[in-house]
């Protein structure tokens, strides 16, 4: 579990992040959703650690990041899988290569070791016989899979995915969901996931909230989000279903 406490975060003066309380469960997709400029990225970058908020605390588990020192803040990299939004894979690396990569900074496995993880992490995500193909020769949706055997690769007990269905078609998008959210049943991850993708969050989500101008308006799962009472996240529903229906010709 990863607990949020009174988060926040300014620039320039201006708040971003305004007293976020939240907490995210272990084996469900927890959803941070809102408008561009709402400030859930920024929220995704505290905790992870990429930037520090100017209160509040981010508990992982019964540690707090902000007692961390150097080592326990590695020990806990090890325990975090990210996906980029756009995969992030280095070009000049095979998919293999790119799956073994974070085993070579935090595993002393032999190369041996590291292939046989890294293969498994494929078959996991459905990639197979691509091993020494390079990231300009997979589709984009075959990019997010190596993306996320990348992820887990090192068994993380949290995952953290920023728009993984940016500049996905629809289909794929529903497959990538779906795989986020098996593999997060499965290893009993806790998986934040940052979208305002209407489709995810309606698929996936376990646990969902809403931030608004840096606010948290309103927390619920999917099945609550279409009967809520807070306008904003209405406004965001209906906005999201209307440029959809205009996309599909309806």
């Amino acid at each position: 579990m990863i607990k949020v406490e009174n988060l926040y975060k300014s620039f320039d003066g201006k708040a971003v992040l305004k007293d976020i309380s939240v907490e995210y469960e272990a084996g469900k997709c927890n959803m941070i959703i809102g408008a561009s400029g709402s400030g859930k990225t920024v929220l995704l970058k505290n905790l992870i650690g990429l930037m520090e908020p100017d209160s509040g605390e981010i508990c992982y588990g019964d540690r707090r990041l902000s007692q961390m020192g150097y080592d326990e803040r590695k020990a806990l990299r090890q325990n975090i899988g990210i996906l980029f939004q756009g995969s992030a894979l280095f070009d000049f690396a095979t998919v293999i290569e790119n799956v073994m990569f974070p085993m070579e900074f935090f595993t002393d496995w032999s190369a041996a070791q590291r292939r046989e993880r890294a293969q498994y992490c494929l078959e996991k995500v459905n990639v197979i016989g691509s091993d020494d193909k390079y990231p300009n020769e997979l589709s984009g949706g075959m990019q997010k899979r190596v993306g996320i055997a990348r992820a887990i690769a090192l068994n993380p007990e949290y995952l953290f995915c920023d728009e993984p269905n940016s500049g996905l078609d629809p289909y794929t998008s529903i497959l990538i969901d779906r795989l986020i959210y098996d593999l997060t049943k499965e290893f009993n991850m806790t998986t934040v996931v940052n979208t305002h993708d209407m489709n995810s969050i309606l698929e996936i989500g376990d646990k969902i909230g809403f931030i608004s101008q840096g606010s948290l308006l309103w927390q619920g799962d999917r099945h609550s989000i279409l009967k809520t009472d807070c306008i904003q996240l209405r406004d965001f529903v209906c906005a999201n279903t209307l440029a959809r229906n205009i996309i599909e010709g309806r």
